[in-house]
């Protein structure tokens, strides 16, 4: 009887620390600013002497692993 509620406790326990279930957006990624390749616009546009205005910044899909 003592095994089955210290069986009972630990599970409780345990089910109090499983993670958060996966949501769409973990699973299709964050959609964000791609830094590297504006850095890159940003200095082949100064080696040309031209200006850079930005509308829309190039995006990046980070995925969640």
């Amino acid at each position: 009887m003592r095994m089955l509620v210290l069986a009972g406790i630990a599970s409780l326990l345990l089910a109090g620390c499983a993670p958060a279930p996966l949501t769409r957006a973990d699973y299709d990624g964050l959609r964000v600013c791609n830094p590297d390749v504006m850095d890159q616009v940003e200095r082949q546009a100064r080696r040309s002497f031209a200006e850079v205005y930005w509308y829309n910044c190039p995006k990046v899909t980070l995925r969640v692993i």
